[in-house]
């Protein structure tokens, strides 16, 4: 998990900002966290989103905790949406990413522009908020496919060595 985090983090601020599709890049944490959540329950969301909150709020962050509780959140309640996991139709865990993108927007809005009076909502989430979560959203159909074969592939390698050492 902190191998994957690692480099979708390291990924999400080297590459994308070079691919300037439509003036803002898509959040790439967000996928990883939901697709913890989402595919390995409260706990495993609740840690991706601790470790990627704080890879966030050390290199961006002015406050520890900063990005750290609204992703630890984001985690815990992806694992809600655990039961209806389906290998065949990741568009449950897309809308996820959405309305997690598109909190983590209003979150960042309120906390860093409302509280210092700047508040042009509607600029904001047409040109920022609105543009992330549709990115968000499309490459996360791509990512989850990704993400579920390395979990799977991790699992099925935990697996064998058990079996391995049990006999």
């Amino acid at each position: 998990m902190l191998l994957t985090i690692a480099v979708v983090f390291l990924i999400q601020i080297n590459v994308f900002p070079m691919i300037d599709l439509i003036r803002t890049t898509p959040n790439l944490l967000i996928i990883v966290i939901v697709g913890y959540g989402f595919l390995g329950g409260h706990i495993d969301g609740m840690l991706a989103g601790l470790l990627s909150g704080f890879l966030m709020d050390i290199v961006y962050g002015n406050v520890l905790g900063y990005y750290e509780l609204p992703y630890l959140y984001i985690g815990f309640f992806s694992g809600f949406f655990r039961p209806y996991f389906n290998t065949d139709n990741f568009m449950v865990p897309s809308v996820l990413c959405g309305v997690s993108d598109l909190a983590m927007g209003l979150y960042i809005f309120v906390t860093g522009f409302a509280v210092r009076n700047r508040l042009n909502l509607k600029f904001y989430f047409l040109k920022i908020i609105l543009p992330e979560v549709v990115y968000t959203v499309i490459i996360s159909l791509i990512l989850f496919r990704v993400l579920v074969w390395l979990i799977n592939k991790s699992e099925s390698r935990i697996k064998r060595r058990r079996r391995q050492t049990h006999g």
